[in-house]
């Protein structure tokens, strides 16, 4: 992906690194070494590490990426405690805002340099035994310092708690996911509490919208391209409990295979997904939805029989066409439910003659489900969209820098990528476009958009419900499963699924783990 202000990211950079420089130079001068030396990048790290006498091999950590983020910890804190900064919050804030309190260190009059902390004896000479929870402190800074760093610029781990990407995703599988390879996107609310919480903190907001940065993308080695599974911030995700829209990188993480890139024409007839006229290639196990009837009630011990995570009861609208299709199939009317899998599993299950009486493929949209997709059946002056799940579009997927002719059939499409994401501020009023007050036939998109749709297509909270993803929401992409935990959905005493139909979100119980998905890579 395209790298994004990049030069505003460069400006921010440059001012952080020469207020750190200015303050490396004043203690590097105190230490009794050059100052110029502190101005120099990758040089200025090998008498950094001199000064605060560590082994010079740690020049070789401080050049390894991910690895370099723990060694630069430990010198940072040395550097402090090498000059007396011993008290919990000079190292705290020395060690997060060290573009900050370099500075305000190198300006203190008396201010000395004491000798290299990086070594043991000197530690033990000179550095006061702590209390207790000053040593947990400590060790929590570190972690949070470590941990944090390099979920923030390489890599964040995400657990799957829906079945939207089922079979090639699991609920209960975790990833590792690349931030760096789709280009580093610059955390937007950079006051937060990493690693410990995305939004809230036991009721406690998890960060602070004090400073809040703009989009801004450094550039990566790989473009997003269709079919990629990405992972990526909701863009519908509501406001907060007072009704304040939260940070783009504080919306809950999705995550779904993009169908979709900036400048594709894309639609959906009959569940067939085409883009730019062309079919979409079957990747993986990808499930459709069948009708079941079964001998029995469903329990957890069927559902892992045959590796399915959950399944849903029809709602009462869809009844009446079910019972339609028992009849043709002279089968008497019984509870019935839906199931989410592969058509050779389909096939599996038709032969468990002890529990199963009836299995079919079940396609069928009600009519009431007509218009229910984005953009919701808006009526923008006669435009009306009565598309469905499996019949969608034909769409456009703005790309940077696009110039788009708005006209009353694009504008309740377009809108929310223009207002929302953009916050343009274009209104339509008497058949006529308006930005600022002024007249306006077209639009220039800032963005690029993609399309993301789950593999369950059936059981996928996706883009046909609630619209395109803007770049600046894409969070990286997933490199492979490091653990599996199998899990199956619980099932109450009306023998109904513990899900959305009953108010809350799916829950799940822990099975065992899978380990044939352990390292396991990603389609």
């Amino acid at each position: 992906m395209a790298s994004y202000q990049l030069y505003f990211f460069l400006i921010l950079w440059g001012a952080a690194f020469l207020l750190t420089r200015i303050g490396l130079a004043v203690l590097f001068k105190k230490a009794g070494e050059n100052p110029v030396f502190a101005f120099i990048p990758i040089l200025s790290w090998w008498y950094w590490i001199k000064i605060v006498d560590r082994p010079k091999w740690y020049m070789i950590g401080m050049v390894i990426p991910c690895v370099n983020i723990l060694f630069s910890f430990n010198i940072t804190l040395d550097l402090l405690r090498s000059f007396g900064q011993n008290k919990f919050w000079q190292q705290l804030v020395g060690t997060v805002l060290t573009f900050i309190y370099l500075p305000y260190m190198a300006f203190q009059k008396d201010l000395k340099y004491l000798g290299g902390a990086g070594n043991a004896e000197w530690r033990k000479k000179n550095v006061v035994r702590t209390r207790a929870w000053r040593e947990w402190a400590d060790a929590l800074l570190f972690a949070l310092y470590v941990a944090g760093g390099m979920r923030a610029l390489y890599f964040d781990l995400y657990q799957i708690p829906t079945p939207s990407m089922e079979s090639n995703l699991m609920v209960g599988d975790f990833l590792v996911v690349s931030r760096a390879k789709v280009g580093m996107r610059i955390p937007m609310t950079p006051i937060t509490i990493p690693v410990l919480a995305h939004k809230d903190l036991m009721g406690i907001k998890a960060y602070s919208d004090l400073v809040e940065l703009p989009y801004m993308r450094l550039p990566g080695w790989y473009t997003v391209k269709n079919n990629d599974v990405i992972v990526f911030n909701w863009p519908a995700d509501p406001p907060n409990a007072e009704g304040v829209e939260l940070p783009v990188d504080k919306k809950d993480h999705y995550v779904k295979r993009c169908v979709g890139i900036p400048g594709d024409s894309l639609k959906v007839v009959g569940g067939q997904v085409y883009v730019n006229g062309k079919a979409q290639a079957k990747i993986g196990r990808q499930q459709k939805r069948y009708l079941l009837l079964m001998k029995e009630e469903m329990t957890q011990d069927f559902l892992l029989d045959h590796e399915l995570g959950d399944y849903r009861i029809p709602q009462e609208y869809e009844t009446r066409r079910i019972l339609d299709a028992l009849i043709a199939h002279k089968l008497k009317a019984a509870p019935v439910v839906y199931i989410y899998t592969w058509p050779e599993n389909a096939a599996e299950i038709k032969n468990d003659k002890a529990r199963v009486r009836f299995i079919t493929e079940w396609t069928a949209v009600d009519p009431k489900e007509k218009g229910s997709v984005f953009p919701n059946n808006q009526v923008e002056d006669g435009n009306y969209y009565m598309w469905d799940m499996n019949d969608y579009g034909p769409i456009y997927l703005p790309k940077r820098g696009d110039k788009i002719q708005l006209n009353k059939f694009n504008w309740s499409y377009y809108k929310l990528a223009v207002n929302a994401y953009e916050k343009a501020n274009v209104e339509f009023k008497d058949d006529k476009f308006y930005h600022n007050g002024v007249e306006i036939q077209s639009y220039t998109f800032k963005y690029g958009y993609y399309w993301m749709m789950g593999d369950n297509r059936y059981n996928s909270s996706d883009s046909r419900f609630w619209g395109y993803v803007p770049e600046d929401h894409v969070v990286g992409k997933p490199l492979f499963t490091f653990f599996s935990l199998k899990k199956v959905i619980g099932i109450d005493d009306l023998n109904q699924p513990k899900n959305g139909i009953h108010g809350g979100e799916m829950l799940y119980d822990v099975k065992g783990i899978r380990w044939n998905r352990i390292f396991r890579g990603i389609n």
